[in-house]
């Protein structure tokens, strides 16, 4: 019984609430034919489905209600008789009258939804403050203001970037990148009124007729002082994708797609590398721009991401970066395995190239050098004989190698004769290498034949064996 009572009170308290609370959800917007976001064809959403608003009593006071709802400033008209076109579906207001400060159109006086006896003949519109851009796009170019039911530009007298940041938030284009004075965007055809002149906004206001001026109409300036803007809608943020996706194998080819939305032109993609000084400019003609990697490695790995450039009114603005995207780089097993075999390989043949040059070097090395004698004084004697008995002889180094020639081809021509013996001494046969060949020994004393030398020491000598 308690709870039932709580249940009718909040039923109660519900009913009892002002309507406006109950209609804060209702969306309007501004359609029709040669609408913008602050001028059209007044719509609201109800029930799931858009209606339009019968122009019965239809009123500034109204139209104020729905400028200021969609942040469009001052309202400049309330057009009726459908100047932005017939509608469809539900005509959900009529006879709404309104005292220009409510919030909401719901808080104003109007009969039930969708009692009327209108047509979409009588379809009601605003046309709020107006600014648009011109000789540009949406989002930049000269600035005019719509004021009296004419279009007149802005002079440029201490126009600044808080000034463009007030028009570039109007238009819904983002945030000001430049402030532009002058014939920049060109001037305008045929005659056109000059609205404004030393706007001065703190960059907050809503619209520039919130600024500081000089009043409408009031200036001294001619077209050759526009002022324009370029917002950073103009240069949207571009998106990036890369094929294959992320992880890609060694040699691969890889494709890096930088793009913008369809509405905007393209003009210079570049796509940057961190870390690293990476960067690389494609231009083009459509809204997008492939780079081709060919033959991946470990050194293309990185952070990847695309910029937008352009050029506007002979001046090039940059668009922010887009998201990153990671490219890594795998090897596949087989070309691992390929890898390592053929490393095998390689350092055996090094190894074995390595092991072939010792052994040449080696064997070099055995091989006999020919006998050399410089000019000295050799005394040579018999080893086997006493050694209290010593018999010298001097000779010149070139003799001895003539009388050792000699003799070593004496021998060998009678290679196959045998060896005579004597007593004291033993005379080997020198034959050809598959002989069984022995070496003669002798002693000899060998001095240096020096001039400084007078006299021979019989005890100056050395034993050393020369094989023949």
């Amino acid at each position: 019984m308690k709870s039932r009572r709580h249940f009718l009170t909040l039923v109660s308290f519900l009913l009892t609430l002002p309507v406006s609370s109950q209609n804060e959800g209702l969306r309007i917007r501004l359609a029709g034919p040669g609408s913008t976001r602050c001028s059209g064809r007044v719509e609201i959403y109800k029930n799931n489905s858009w209606g339009t608003i019968c122009d019965n009593k239809w009123s500034h006071s109204d139209a104020k209600v729905v400028c200021r709802r969609l942040g469009c400033g001052r309202t400049v008209e309330a057009s009726v008789a459908a100047r932005f076109g017939r509608g469809t579906g539900k005509i959900w207001l009529n006879n709404l009258e309104c005292l220009g400060e409510e919030r909401f159109l719901s808080d104003c006086k109007h009969k039930e939804y969708g009692e009327n006896d209108c047509s979409h003949s009588k379809d009601a519109g605003v046309i709020c403050e107006l600014i648009k851009l011109t000789r540009g796009d949406r989002c930049s170019g000269k600035v005019v203001i719509y004021h009296q039911k004419q279009w007149g530009t802005v002079c440029d007298n201490s126009w600044d970037l808080k000034d463009a940041e007030v028009v570039c938030r109007h238009l819904n284009c983002g945030t000001a990148m430049a402030a532009t004075q002058g014939t920049r965007f060109g001037q305008p055809n045929g005659k056109i009124k000059i609205w404004l002149d030393r706007v001065a906004c703190s960059g907050s206001e809503d619209s520039l007729t919130e600024c500081l001026h000089s009043g409408f109409g009031k200036t001294d300036c001619s077209h050759r002082k526009d002022a324009g803007v370029v917002c950073s809608a103009s240069l949207p943020k571009p998106s990036i994708s890369v094929y294959p996706y992320s992880v890609v194998s060694w040699g691969q080819n890889v494709s890096i797609t930088c793009s913008i939305s369809d509405e905007h032109k393209g003009e210079t993609f570049i796509l940057k590398r961190s870390p690293g000084s990476f960067r690389e400019m494609e231009k083009s003609s459509s809204n997008s721009a492939t780079f081709k990697i060919h033959t991946v490695d470990f050194d293309h790995e990185g952070l990847y991401q695309c910029q937008y450039e352009r050029n506007i009114s002979n001046e090039m603005f940059s668009s922010a970066l887009s998201d990153p995207v990671r490219l890594s780089v795998t090897v596949p097993l087989s070309l691992l395995l390929s890898s390592i075999a053929g490393g095998s390989l390689l350092l055996l043949l090094l190894v074995l190239v390595v092991y072939l040059g010792r052994m040449r070097r080696r064997g070099k090395a055995k091989q006999p050098g020919a006998l050399s004698l410089s000019q000295l004084s050799v005394t040579a004697r018999n080893k086997f004989e006493d050694d209290t008995n010593h018999e010298y002889m001097n000779f010149d180094s070139g003799e001895i190698n003539k009388e050792l020639t000699e003799e070593v081809g004496k021998v060998a021509d009678d290679a196959y004769e045998k060896p005579e013996r004597d007593d004291d001494h033993l005379y080997d046969v020198v034959g050809p290498s598959n002989l069984d060949v022995k070496s003669k020994e002798v002693c000899a004393s060998v001095e240096e034949n020096r001039d400084d030398m007078v006299e021979d020491d019989e005890n100056d000598y050395v034993d050393v064996t020369l094989p023949f």
